[in-house]
């Protein structure tokens, strides 16, 4: 195939970006040039000789189905020119999946799938090939196609990313590709792995013996080639986020182990919106003090939180090269658990030259009522993947599911109404918001692309922060709990960890009047012997974060909760369980029901919240018909006299209320057989015709059955 150069025409989109203060979505911009079809399938890169030179690239329709966009900024992602890729770079007349990467000297290489409408049209499955594009200046001209398979056979390729070798090692330089290739049924779709070493001018493939989706490479800081995938742990029988790796710049691979769990793989979100358990890696490749280290960050299904089952952005790390793996933490900060009701998903996970980590992600907490639109979030880690920061929002307009496509629309006009990709039921996520976003960063310059949704249908849209110092997040003691002898306060870093400092303050009451210690520190963690606290009483805590180099602090975090002693406390309001005779908290007038008020008008020791008698006392909480009402408050209609029955005794008692001035019906309601509002001799007939006629029973209007009062 001959090589050809394109260069980016110059139309801008100008929004100015600005420094982000903590928890204030930097100015948004549009990336791509407007158009009235989608786009969507975003990546971003920065040129590590020159910071100030950004490319993305993305899914574009605007002429035609399945086209790629290619973006250039060169002022950090302020403004920006685009342009398609011309048909001197397609070997077929149909490109989707884009993928990118940029080497150490700043040469920048994009892939992208090439395949043959009329043969996918046709259903035949050996049209796609995977075609590589390289950039020697920058992004300024591009060169190519070259072909990285130029073969066809009865497979699909789908699914590719790359990234190239920026370390010092033997194999600098070295370009991989991964990917799925699903064959024909019935053979085993399997990973593919293509490896340069001159360039990108040309290279070999290899099959790699597993079977993983959405597969992502990454490189370490020695050399060595890592693949992730979404796979199947044979061993524990479960969804698994699974690596393989090569240490011989990617001529060999180990076999694939698991590295966590995951569950959800292919699922659906709130607003229809495909879900998948994709990995997201990040390699410290630095000198800093978390050299070496591998990240995965992931989307994953909580099967805990059952009937929600919301997706969570979770995290592993490998400080060993990957011999060994961490416990699964959260990266969003949102309630996790039973009851948890939004969605993350979509992570990219990147790190810069000092060892910090950025991680972007799709979130709904913007939409609380609904859980239905959502917005692009960040999150940090300044100790290597320890802990993350409080998230803050990126974009400043929600996206709305709505405006994503699945069958017809604008895909019909490309392809037809009963392409196999996009059926009318399938996710809306495949034909709007596609399957992946990006970020970048440089030093502690963070540059974004997402799909968005602000111009009435899905368009490519960027934003540009400085890292932030952000509120603290509050990690333990966890809201509830109880301790005794020594006091371990943990929240997670706020900034870089030379030049952090924090203000922590524990107090007996909410609003710190009565503060019981304050101290500062160099450091997320901090212990104290309990016996420096009030003894056996609720306490809350709280911190602050500074930046010694420039003096900036943070607003003080959220409350934690926390209790000294011992104190089983079930719904973790500060009062124990009643039946844990060894607390030495108070014991809780409602133990499954947060009420740390602890509410009790009728003084029946019964809680407010769980009273099923609330102005009555009725310690005994007695309910015989078990409709929730005790039977202290919950009467018979008709039975005036309260007797538990409806007989003659309860007419002689209403005529001697009516005529005689005897009592009153207690409750006053049980005397109001015909449920009238109002006790008459209306209701002496009612009850007359009821025991001695066969009438309707007190209150049963339609024949049905007899109500309580």
């Amino acid at each position: 195939m001959k090589s050809a150069a394109f260069v980016l025409p110059a139309v801008l989109v100008c929004l100015i970006a600005a420094s982000l203060t903590a928890m204030t979505p930097p100015p948004n911009y549009q990336v791509s040039t407007p158009t009235d079809v989608f786009q969507n399938e975003e990546q971003i890169f920065v040129c590590p000789t020159d910071s100030n030179i950004l490319i993305a690239n993305w899914r574009d329709f605007r002429l035609g189905y399945r086209q790629i966009g290619v973006g250039r900024s060169t002022d950090g992602g302020n403004t920006w020119t685009d342009s398609l890729i011309t048909t001197d770079f397609q070997i077929f007349d149909w490109q989707s999946d884009p993928a990118m990467t940029v080497d150490a000297d700043g040469n920048f290489f994009m892939c992208y799938l090439d395949f043959d409408s009329t043969a996918v049209m046709a259903g035949i499955r050996d049209s796609s090939h995977i075609t590589v594009v390289r950039s020697t200046d920058k992004g300024l001209s591009w060169t190519g196609p070259v072909s990285v398979v130029d073969t066809v056979g009865p497979y699909w390729e789908d699914k590719q990313f790359m990234t190239a070798d920026r370390t010092d090692s033997p194999h600098r330089g070295n370009i991989y590709i991964v990917w799925m290739r699903t064959p024909v049924w019935p053979d085993p779709q399997h990973t593919m792995i293509a490896r340069s070493t001159d360039g990108g001018e040309s290279f070999d493939t290899l099959g790699l013996d597993t079977l993983m989706t959405f597969v992502n490479p990454l490189v370490g800081r020695d050399g060595s080639v890592y693949v992730f995938g979404s796979g199947w742990d044979l061993a524990e029988s479960h969804e698994s986020m699974m690596m393989m790796k090569s240490t011989d710049g990617g001529v060999s691979f180990s076999t694939a182990v698991s590295i966590a769990q995951t569950d959800g793989h292919f699922g659906t979100i709130d607003g229809d919106i495909g879900g998948f358990c994709g990995p997201y890696p990040a390699a410290d490749i630095g000198d800093g003090p978390f050299a070496g280290n591998i990240y995965v960050a992931f989307a994953s299904q909580d099967v805990d939180n059952l009937p929600l089952r919301d997706y969570n952005i979770e995290f592993v790390r490998s400080t060993d090269a990957g011999e060994t793996w961490s416990e699964k933490i959260y990266v969003n900060d949102d309630l996790t658990g039973p009851g948890a009701t939004f969605d993350q998903f979509h992570p990219w996970l990147v790190c810069n030259e000092d060892g910090i980590l950025a991680v972007v992600f799709y979130d709904q907490r913007t939409d609380p009522a609904n859980h239905y639109k959502f917005d692009l979030f960040a999150a940090y880690s300044y100790d290597g993947g320890a802990t993350f920061t409080t998230n803050h929002r990126i974009s400043d307009v929600s996206i709305d599911p709505d405006l994503f496509v699945t069958k017809g629309g604008h895909f019909a006009d490309y392809y037809g109404l009963e392409h196999s990709s996009f059926r009318e039921d399938s996710p809306r996520g495949g034909g709007g918001l596609a399957e992946y976003i990006c970020c970048t960063i440089f030093r502690d310059h963070v540059n974004a692309v997402w799909t968005d949704t602000r111009t009435g249908n899905p368009s490519v849209y960027g934003a540009n922060w400085v890292l932030p110092i952000m509120q603290p997040r509050l990690l333990s003691p966890v809201n509830g709990d109880s301790v005794a002898g020594s006091v371990l306060f943990d929240w997670a870093a706020s900034w870089k960890v030379y030049d952090d400092q924090y203000r922590l303050e524990v107090a007996d009451d909410p609003g710190f009047g009565s503060i019981v210690l304050s101290e500062t520190i160099d450091s997320s963690l901090f212990s104290v012997l309990s016996s420096a606290l009030t003894e056996e009483a609720l306490h809350y805590w709280r911190v602050k974060a500074f930046k010694i180099s420039s003096g900036d602090s943070t607003e003080v975090s959220a409350t934690g909760e926390f209790y000294v002693g011992t104190c089983v406390d079930t719904d973790n309001d500060g009062f124990g369980d009643p039946e844990h005779v060894e607390n030495d908290c108070p014991d809780d007038n409602c133990p499954a029901e947060y009420n740390p008020a602890q509410e009790d008008s009728d003084g029946d020791t019964v809680g407010d919240s769980c009273d099923n008698c609330i102005e009555v006392f009725n310690p005994d909480q007695v309910d015989s018909d078990g409709d929730g009402a005790g039977d202290a408050c919950d009467h018979i209609c008709g039975d005036a006299n309260n007797s538990d029955d409806v007989d003659i005794d309860d007419v002689v008692y209403l005529i001697a209320y009516i005529f005689s001035g005897g009592p009153p019906p207690d409750p006053y309601e049980s005397g109001d057989a015909d449920c009238s509002g109002d006790v008459d001799i209306d209701d002496v007939v009612w009850l007359i015709a009821y025991i001695f006629s066969g009438g309707n029973a007190p209150c049963d209007l339609d024949g049905d059955e007899m109500p309580d009062c």
